[in-house]
């Protein structure tokens, strides 16, 4: 008897993105997955304990591999994003567009990054950091639901130059500048992140 083909936790997860991929989140089943796989579903169940711990892991999977990043300047995130929502439309709403816990509102897997590198190049308390990128979490997002879900067909420059201007309003707010020369400096000091 042949020796039977070993799927990995990963083999798994990269099935069920492809399942998402294609046809949607209403697809996302054991059985669906095992298709993509050309295996019988038991092998899904020996690397799972469930269908919803699988979904839980494959939010994670998802999340670490196509949305976090390393930046070169904190406008990156928000263009990770938005062109995530562009170019994955089906995994953004897997992952962003769905019922949640209260606990678990906001999952962002460069969350602690840009904190510490708002704080430090921006040189602002950490709580004012965070108020400047939830407010920035806000705007993005509702950018990015738009791009998924085909409201809005948003440019790369009309994406560039959206990030820039709703920056430049929370800088002055949280760094309460009033001249434009001043704005301009800490706008820079936000393009140019430490490696």
């Amino acid at each position: 008897m042949p020796a039977r083909k070993k799927i990995h936790k990963e083999d798994i997860l990269e099935a069920a993105v492809r399942v998402v991929r294609e046809q949607g989140a209403s697809a996302l089943s054991v059985r669906n997955i095992a298709k993509e796989l050309h295996v019988s579903t038991q092998p899904l169940y020996s690397e799972f304990e469930n269908f919803d711990s699988l979904k839980e892991e494959l939010l994670l999977f998802a999340r670490q591999k196509y949305i976090q990043i390393h930046p070169h300047r904190y406008k990156d995130f928000g263009l990770a994003l938005l062109h995530f929502a562009k170019d994955e439309k089906e995994l953004f709403k897997f992952i962003f567009i769905r019922s949640r816990d209260k606990e678990k509102q906001i999952e962002d897997v460069n969350y602690d990054l840009t904190i510490k590198l708002l704080s430090e190049n921006l040189e602002m308390d950490t709580g004012s950091a965070k108020e400047l990128h939830k407010k920035m979490q806000y705007y993005t997002y509702a950018m990015a639901v738009m791009i998924a879900t085909g409201y809005r067909n948003i440019s790369e420059d009309e994406m560039d130059r959206e990030l820039t201007d709703i920056f430049k309003i929370m800088l002055r707010h949280y760094k309460q500048i009033d001249n434009e020369e001043e704005c301009d400096h800490w706008l820079e000091r936000g393009r140019d992140l430490p490696e």
